[in-house]
């Protein structure tokens, strides 16, 4: 009996051993050997995204981590725009540039461009300076140089990059590098579009009557120069002073004998020193000027002393109703006029620039070698609104508009071409 007590009592140690065995296993279980298998459903899911990431990380991601990939977006390119904004003596024209070529900018273009303003202190060294900034900064393109020291730095300094100046270099020859161009407002131009001008309306004898002005004198011999050169003759010139007692003067002056062979007279003078000359010129001898001559916002009585005579104007005074010019806002009321062209001739360099750098579907340009190893451009001309631009070598050219004064009030005779 009793051995039958022990061998029950031993079998039950054994079993209350084993149990405790059990528990201790099931509370910390042994690493598998072999990895198990992961059910599909408990996979960890990524982030919902709302576009299709560019490209997949180099690096893994880790579950919980994810974000959602943003779309990459283009950033605009810079154009950089340097003038003497800080020079005392050149700051406001500056600024009336400036103005223009951030409406034309805020007008259109800036999707993928876009402008950076660098302020110079003066045409020179610092504007040299800061073009070598603006090319380390990443600019595509470069808009500097409103005088004609301006226009030579920016001239010497251009490279690779699309260069713009706002004005003629000194020295053109040395100014031809294949992504430097220029474009300016420049009166001994319009004087040499007006002997065009002239000679394409039939006249090929010309009088000149000029004041004492130093630009005036400059106009005059641009004028000459052209009118020689398209075949045309000086048969007589006549000076003035602009006091009323040189009207008589004139007067006496066209009499001659030279200067009754002229069949049109060109007069070189500002508006006030004009107003005094042209009465006293012959009757019906047709007669043309710059816009020099000219205040285009002058009233009737003011432009009465200047009836019947002819003078090339930018689009921006002479069209205002063209779909050019009535696209950009106007600078404030009471802008000078010299300081209105040259918030005009901002708004044609953004779009200059803008095709130099892109091109367009009406104003596009493309490297072309046409002689030697030289690149060139074609440009199709474009309605700017300080004229007709169209591009010669690596100088913009502006087509003006023809008008006449009739009754004091301007009258357009040919649009810009």
């Amino acid at each position: 009996m009793r051995r039958i007590r022990s061998l029950m009592l031993a079998l039950l140690s054994c079993v209350a051993l084993i149990n405790a065995t059990n528990v201790v296993a099931q509370a910390s279980p042994l690493p598998s050997a072999k990895p198990q298998p992961v059910a599909p459903d408990t996979e960890p899911k990524p982030a919902i995204q709302s576009e299709p990431p560019a490209e997949k990380s180099a690096s893994p991601v880790k579950a919980g981590d994810e974000k959602p990939v943003e779309k990459p977006t283009e950033k605009a390119k810079n154009i950089a725009l340097i003038l003497p904004i800080s020079s005392k003596s050149l700051g406001k024209a500056a600024d009336a540039v400036r103005a223009g070529f951030i409406a034309a900018a805020e007008t259109g273009g800036r999707e993928k461009f876009t402008y950076r303003l660098y302020l110079a202190d003066d045409e020179g060294a610092s504007l040299a300076l800061l073009y070598r900034k603006a090319v380390q900064e990443g600019a595509v393109a470069v808009v500097a140089g409103i005088t004609r020291d301006g226009a030579t730095v920016v001239a010497r300094e251009s490279g690779y990059l699309p260069t713009l100046a706002l004005n003629a270099p000194a020295d053109l020859a040395k100014s031809d590098a294949n992504n430097f161009f220029h474009i300016s407002l420049s009166l001994d131009w319009e004087a040499r579009l007006v002997a065009r001008a002239a000679f394409q309306d039939g006249f090929r004898s010309v009088a000149i009557a000029v004041d004492s002005a130093a630009l005036s004198r400059r106009i005059q011999d641009a004028f000459e120069r052209e009118w020689v050169k398209l075949g045309g003759i000086i048969v007589a010139r006549v000076a003035f002073a602009g006091d009323p007692s040189d009207g008589p003067r004139v007067k006496t002056a066209m009499e001659k004998a030279d200067a009754a062979k002229a069949d049109v007279v060109f007069i070189a003078a500002e508006m006030q020193t004009a107003r005094v000359a042209r009465p006293y010129l012959p009757q019906g001898l047709p007669v043309y000027a710059t816009a020099q001559t000219f205040d285009p916002r002058a009233g009737a009585i003011e432009n009465l002393d200047l009836d019947s005579v002819r003078y090339l104007e930018v689009p921006w005074f002479a069209e205002p109703d063209h779909a050019a010019v009535m696209s950009y806002a106007r600078p404030p009321e009471g802008t000078p006029v010299d300081y209105d062209r040259l918030y005009a001739l901002g708004i044609d360099a953004w779009r200059l620039v803008l095709a130099l750098v892109q091109g367009a579907p009406s104003s596009t340009i493309s490297n072309v070698v046409i002689s030697g190893d030289r690149p060139r451009s074609n440009f199709v001309p474009i309605d700017g609104v300080t004229g007709r631009i169209a591009l010669d070598g690596n100088q913009f050219v502006r087509g003006l508009t023809l008008m006449e004064m009739r009754d004091g009030r301007p009258k357009m005779i040919r649009p810009a071409e």
